[in-house]
């Protein structure tokens, strides 16, 4: 009995403590033969509530296999009435010693990349972000993984 009530103890509270839930999240594997440019991964949500600020960021996993110390993203929002907006998103990977400045074990490190902080999306409706990868080699080696999340700010 005491076992039991320690482990539902536990449980609550690893849930508790991590804070709000993504209101949208999603994560495409990439082809082991390397992320093409042309290879672009798609994400779509809904908002219903245009007052409520969001935080967009982009995950990125990858191998040792990656050889560079950044990574450049193009970005193209489309909302729901129709209009798109591009962004290039240059993320700064690793230090120059080329220390790695995600978190993982092993050879697979994760980078949770803020997108867009505090933004507030101005009609409901549904949205879609395509992320195609804007490097210079084609195919990209090393990218395991790409992701999308979208949290509500903190007050």
């Amino acid at each position: 009995m005491i076992f039991r009530f320690g482990a539902v103890f536990l449980i609550l509270s690893v849930f508790t403590s991590c804070g709000d839930f993504p209101v949208a999240s999603d994560s495409y594997e990439v082809n082991n033969t390397g992320w093409y440019s042309e290879d672009t991964k798609s994400f779509e949500w809904t908002v219903e509530d245009t007052s409520t600020r969001h935080d967009i960021f982009v995950d990125v996993r990858h191998n040792q296999d990656y050889t560079f110390s950044n990574l450049y993203l193009f970005l193209d929002l489309t909302f729901p009435n129709g209009k798109n907006r591009r962004d290039t998103l240059g993320c700064t990977l690793a230090d120059a010693r080329g220390n790695w400045f995600g978190s993982g074990l092993g050879d697979i490190i994760d980078h949770n990349i803020l997108f867009k902080e505090n933004f507030e999306f101005p009609i409901e409706g549904r949205y879609n972000l395509r992320i195609t990868q804007g490097m210079r080699q084609d195919p990209l080696l090393g990218v395991t993984d790409i992701g999308f999340r979208l949290e509500t700010t903190p007050n």
